[in-house]
């Protein structure tokens, strides 16, 4: 999974300019409303913790997910150190108001989510690219495949934490884990033998990589944040 920073570097150089500007001219220099919404899929949104890109922030819980899938699946003759990881999946994911627990605290299937809302809006705007109407659509088909198979995930782990007994949780368990992987890589869904940009088969690999694709497009620096 590749994570870094970049559109950023490219509004930030924009800002000190203004400040010796005209109004005229400064309100020139602002960035298009098409590369604001892609900023905040790519590089930084101020509603997300820290203030990174949703493709990040996404791709931060998605990792916490796996971690803690893998930890429940280490024990599968304790129920309750299952369960335990298994509601630290669940907090990465989709957390509940008022929970705490590892990861930050946003969400992997509210981030992809936004990704999709805010590249929607990027496409949509008044000024957008051929690059932005043309590739954006992607990168919303690949969002919105990760949001269901985070809250795929989230059903599973709800009977996991339903279980009575390790012997009833622990294949449910190994489930989840498989599918926190392919949450990361996707899934050959209809065995074509690779993994398709449909409504079923991408992981946060194939979003990042429709993101990159933007940049690429835009001649903008590769870069996540």
């Amino acid at each position: 999974m590749q994570i870094g920073s970049g559109l950023a570097i490219t509004l930030t150089l924009l800002f000190p300019l203004a400040l010796f500007a005209t109004p005229d001219a400064a309100e020139a220099q602002k960035p298009s409303e098409p590369l604001t919404h892609f900023s905040h899929v790519a590089t930084g949104f101020d509603g997300a913790p820290g203030g990174r890109g949703l493709t990040v922030t996404a791709a931060i819980e998605v990792n916490t997910a796996m971690m803690y899938a893998n930890f429940a699946a280490g024990h599968p003759m304790d129920l309750e150190a299952m369960k335990t990881n298994v509601r630290s999946v669940l907090h990465a994911l989709v957390p509940q108001r008022g929970t705490q627990g590892p990861g930050l605290g946003f969400g992997a299937k509210r981030a992809v989510e936004a990704v999709a809302a805010h590249i929607d809006m990027a496409v949509k705007a008044s000024g957008a690219s051929d690059t932005l109407r043309k590739l954006g659509p992607n990168v919303a088909i690949a969002a919105q495949a990760v949001a269901a198979r985070a809250q795929a995930i989230a059903d599973l782990a709800g009977r996991v934490i339903a279980a009575q007994t390790a012997a009833e949780a622990a294949p449910l368990v190994e489930q989840l884990r498989t599918m926190a992987l392919e949450l990361d890589t996707g899934r050959d869904v209809n065995g074509s033998g690779r993994v398709d940009l449909d409504s079923a088969e991408p992981g946060m690999n194939h979003l990042e990589a429709q993101v990159y694709s933007i940049f690429e497009g835009e001649k903008l620096p590769r870069v996540l944040k």
